[in-house]
């Protein structure tokens, strides 16, 4: 099927759910093209804001282009389900007015690729069809610090001067697995990422799509190579609707704007100007080269760097996507300089809507694959230029750090038109009447407890990600390898031993559907990581902070328990259903640092099969992964019973 032709819907009645599901406009094709760039509502009005300077060595100018909307697909209707085909294509993407086009692997020739629209309790299949060509349009480059980190990066500056080819990558071709990141659907249409295609071939999608009207996106998941394949521009965003949402009257049309935040580096010519190369570029720190957490000097947003978007004083809704391979989006609204408290208001995470809107006050931090859904009034900045900024905790927001890789803050500058502010929009009291928020006392006491723990590189010089098993003390020298001790709040101290580490180690996470788990993450690192469960969906329980000066780096195992120091806050945007949780503070990273983080998490299993769960920084993701199953809960009670009886 052609997704780009044109096909119009004639519904027999105006009834709401069929225009839910074709829109109110006649005429929409399956890939309805949005205009190169994104305009503005209401009638033209004077607007404050510009242009502005970057820092010098980054050559390009701020604030020049305005944002673009990435095009829309819908699916057709097929009767009982929806259908699409969508398209990997190798293409040339224009990021910025002064910077040559940048060759790109793409889905359906753009970056980020189309938004596919999609309404709730329609089922849909997706054919994914792969038709890139060439060599991956990356060129992947490292540095060496040998005496530890660099106060400023080369990963802060454009190019490829100082550094040293990566080997292996330049040649990768275009092998591909889709992951439709957040959407419950069973293993087999999940994009298992050894189950590839290359040129020619088709992954064929059936997703259930009966969950709540939420943002997802989805992105290359292929092993090993994931962080290449997406930082070459395979990702894109995923809306569904419903009628609760409906019912909500919120800002829609040009005042629901999608946000897909990324960033990235680029070559530049023998004379210094940008070129149009993707360079992925990290730095190895001391004599065991350990690789740094990547991070690019230029932000994007929906693949333009550093835009601007115009608006009328009025609410608006943007669904913000953290897209980038690693980096973690610290976001604050500057008005003349200065943070606007409570501007951002969060009224939905990964998984849906919330019950109520809760305004964020200090930053909002999102990791590495987290969406949220938030609301701001423009309305009383009439005339006046905001900024989007991307900030650290303990420096002043807006301003620039070199050693965190922050040479240049800025995200996107809002322009707010010279006009009359409009009242027709209520910030609604409530808003999802389905979603419940848990407590500790809504669940069983006798769920099933997982334990995973995060620590800092060993032998092999990269993070690890180790399961873990509750045992007796008993008999147990400490520190030894792969034995951890955790003290919590009440004093109680659980012993626990590593069962699984590396990505083909035994003894899987086998889940029974339809169950709840109780899953507690332990960060005994200095760097925070996201963690994503495949298959499952989640609600966040608690954070708290813990002293991990009992860990032993050397021997790998605690000398005394890890304890329990104070009860954390969660964050607005975690206080819904969610697949993706940060685990460790967020903002800047401290070396050496004495204080790690337990997130604990209530873990639903509404589909079956064979996934993952691993730490979504792209560049851990080779490493950081392990295997998850979720089986029928009497395959899951007959192989117990098997087991116990010695049957085979």
């Amino acid at each position: 099927m052609d997704p780009t032709a044109s096909e119009t819907f004639e519904p027999s009645g105006p009834d709401r759910r069929t225009l839910l599901r074709y829109g109110t406009l006649a005429g929409l094709g399956a890939l309805v093209t949005a205009a190169p760039f994104f305009k503005s509502d209401g009638a033209a009005a004077a607007t404050a804001g510009g242009p502005e300077t970057s820092a010098p060595e980054l050559k390009l100018t701020k604030f020049r282009d305005p944002l673009r909307i990435p095009p829309v697909m819908r699916p057709r209707d097929r009767g009982n389900h929806d259908e699409l085909t969508v398209r990997m294509r190798t293409a040339d993407v224009t990021v910025h007015s002064q910077m040559p086009p940048v060759r790109m692997w793409t889905y359906e020739g753009v970056y980020p690729g189309p938004t596919i629209k999609t309404v709730s309790g329609r089922p849909l299949r997706v054919v994914w069809e792969n038709q890139l060509t060439g060599s991956i349009p990356v060129r992947a480059v490292d540095f060496s610090s040998p005496t530890g980190r660099s106060p400023d990066p080369l990963t802060n500056y454009p190019g490829t001067a100082g550094t040293q080819v990566v080997p292996g990558v330049s040649d990768l071709a275009p092998w591909a697995a889709v992951h439709l990141h957040g959407m419950l659907t069973g293993g087999g249409n999940d994009g298992w990422m050894e189950n590839l295609i290359g040129p020619g071939d088709v992954q064929l999608s059936a997703y259930p799509n009966d969950q709540a009207a939420t943002t997802l996106w989805y992105h290359d998941h292929t092993h090993h190579v994931s962080r290449f394949s997406v930082y070459a521009g395979l990702a894109g965003m995923f809306l569904s609707r419903n009628e609760e949402e409906e019912a909500l009257g919120l800002p829609e049309g040009a005042r629901d704007v999608p946000l897909f935040l990324s960033d990235r580096n680029f070559d530049v010519d023998e004379s210094g100007a940008l070129a149009g190369r993707l360079v992925h570029k990290v730095e190895m720190i001391g004599p065991q080269r350990l690789m740094r957490t990547h991070s690019a000097p230029y932000t994007l947003v929906n693949g333009v760097v550093w835009p601007y978007l115009e608006v009328a004083p009025r609410w608006y809704r943007f669904r913000i996507v953290n897209g980038a391979n690693s980096r973690m989006y610290r976001l604050m609204l500057l008005a003349d300089g200065q943070p606007v408290p409570g501007a951002l208001r969060v009224i939905g995470t990964d998984q849906g809507l919330v019950g109520k809107p809760v305004a964020v006050e200090g930053a909002l931090n999102l990791s590495p694959g987290e969406r949220v859904d938030v609301l701001v009034d423009f309305s009383a900045f009439r005339g006046r230029a905001l900024k989007l900024v991307n900030t650290l905790e303990g420096i002043t927001p807006g301003t620039s750090n070199k050693l965190n890789d922050l040479l240049e803050p800025d995200v996107m500058q809002f322009r707010v038109t010279d006009q009359r502010p409009s009242n027709g929009f209520v910030l609604p009291q409530a808003l999802s009447p389905t979603f419940k928020r848990l407590t500790h006392d809504d669940l069983p006491h006798d769920l099933a407890q997982r334990w995973v723990v995060v620590v800092g590189p060993g032998s092999t010089n990269i993070p690890e990600l180790w399961e873990m098993e509750e045992v007796d003390a008993a008999g147990i020298t400490f520190p030894s390898a792969g034995i951890v001790q955790v003290q919590d709040a009440e004093g109680t101290v659980r012993t626990l031993r590593r069962t699984a580490m590396a990505y083909d180690d035994g003894k899987t996470f086998t889940a029974a559907h339809g169950s709840v788990e109780i899953w507690r993450y332990l960060n005994l690192a200095a760097s925070p990581h996201p963690m994503h469960i495949h298959l499952a969906h989640f609600q966040v329980l608690s954070r708290e902070s813990y002293d991990i000066t009992g860990f032993h780096r050397v021997t790998r195992g605690s000398s005394k328990p890890i304890a329990f120091k104070a009860a954390g806050v969660l964050e607005a945007h975690e206080l819904g259903e969610k697949d993706v949780i940060r685990v460790g503070t967020a903002g800047q990273i401290t070396p050496n640092a004495t204080l790690g983080e337990l997130v604990t998490v209530a873990v639903r299993f509404p589909v079956v099969g064979r996934g993952v769960h691993h730490c979504h920084m792209l560049e851990h993701e080779q490493h950081m992964v392990r295997p998850l199953v979720v089986s029928p809960g009497a395959h899951v009670q007959a192989a117990a019973q098997m087991h116990a009886g010695g049957h085979h």
